[in-house]
């Protein structure tokens, strides 16, 4: 449907996921045009790759990868120009299915990170329109780096830059305000509306390197998931059988509290790990 806006798109992603970079704050590790050396390592169909072999990736190939991988897996053929740009942006960021069911929480459509004809026809009568869901969308996605509070890959080592690349404003006031993510959407929006177009946008966004780091879901807080009330629920029940028991006598009453207890909290930390592996 929006096929036209991939060039653009890429022109605008590349801008801020244009240089190699390998720092500690990215889950991703070594990582060049917004692709990490996992990904290029299940490109080429080998086990791993170097970050010397990371750093010599050509421009082509990068293309190829984003076509391949993330452009359709992230709803680009199906999505309305803007929309396929933001969840685009987003899925380079935080790998595709996130970026799915992220924009599916906003439609109240079912989360299965597939965009589908569901998809489509609630994007198609969202109220308010396009512009009003890329802002609803790019907010959620705020809301979810956010959520990402591990102190070394989260958002408090890589929140600034991850604001200036969604919303084009620093939170420090250092850089100049521009675009970002959800301005540009909105014009190439707009563009495709009016039928002019799209590569007539700004430049690429500028942003610290920490902008480029991936947003993981595993990163998400334990505070943010335990937060949902499917975390706690199938533990209520083993907890109150274990209390309830407190209340007999001898050791084996004690025992069986003890263990119903030890259940709930096993519970919620298989929940946790299902929660940052599924996204």
């Amino acid at each position: 449907m929006a096929r036209e806006t991939l060039p653009v798109a890429l022109d605008l992603m590349f801008g801020h996921e244009g240089g190699y970079v390998n720092v500690k704050s990215d889950r991703g590790g070594p990582t060049k045009y917004g692709i990490t050396h996992t990904t290029l390592a299940a490109h080429r169909g080998v086990s791993s790759v170097t970050a010397d072999q990371v750093k010599r990736m050509t421009l082509q190939e990068a293309e190829a990868i984003y076509r391949r991988s993330y452009w359709s897996q992230s709803g680009g053929d199906i999505l309305p120009a803007g929309l396929d740009y933001a969840a685009f942006d987003f899925g380079v960021n935080s790998y595709p299915t996130t970026a799915v069911k992220k924009l599916q929480k906003v439609l109240g459509v079912r989360e299965d990170g597939h965009v589908g004809e569901q998809t489509a026809a609630a994007v198609a009568t969202y109220p308010g329109g396009l512009e009003k869901l890329i802002r609803d969308y790019c907010e959620e996605r705020m809301r979810y780096l956010r959520s990402l509070t591990n102190a070394k890959t989260g958002f408090p080592a890589n929140g600034r830059g991850w604001t200036i690349r969604v919303t084009g404003k620093d939170p420090k006031r250092e850089w100049k305000d521009q675009p970002g993510v959800v301005g540009n959407a909105i014009r190439l929006a707009a563009a495709a509306h009016d039928n002019r177009p799209g590569n007539s946008l700004p430049l690429p966004i500028n942003a610290p390197p920490e902008a480029e780091a991936k947003a993981d879901v595993r990163d998400t807080g334990v505070i943010e998931i335990i937060k949902k009330p499917e975390a706690l629920l199938p533990g209520v029940g083993t907890l109150l059988t274990g209390v309830s028991s407190i209340t007999g006598d001898g050791p084996v009453a004690w025992m069986i509290a003890i263990c119903g207890i030890a259940i709930v909290f096993a519970g919620i930390w298989y929940f946790i790990r299902r929660v940052r592996e599924a996204g």
